[in-house]
């Protein structure tokens, strides 16, 4: 349960499109496991956009 926490702080934004695919942006510096439990997740048809900013620091 904790580490799906920590997944969804890497994750910017998520959205499902036609055909399946499900489009995912990660913040800059996600870690390779964050990438490997996405594909996971969604399956082979996830496609990865550029990172646009860091992640926000905790409060």
């Amino acid at each position: 349960m904790e580490q799906e926490k920590e997944f969804s702080l890497w994750v910017a934004s998520l959205e499902r499109g036609d055909l399946g695919y499900t489009y995912i942006r990660l913040y800059a510096g996600a870690p390779e496991w964050v990438r490997n439990q996405a594909i996971n997740r969604f399956g082979k048809g996830t496609v990865f956009l550029p990172p646009l900013c860091p992640r926000p620091q905790a409060a």
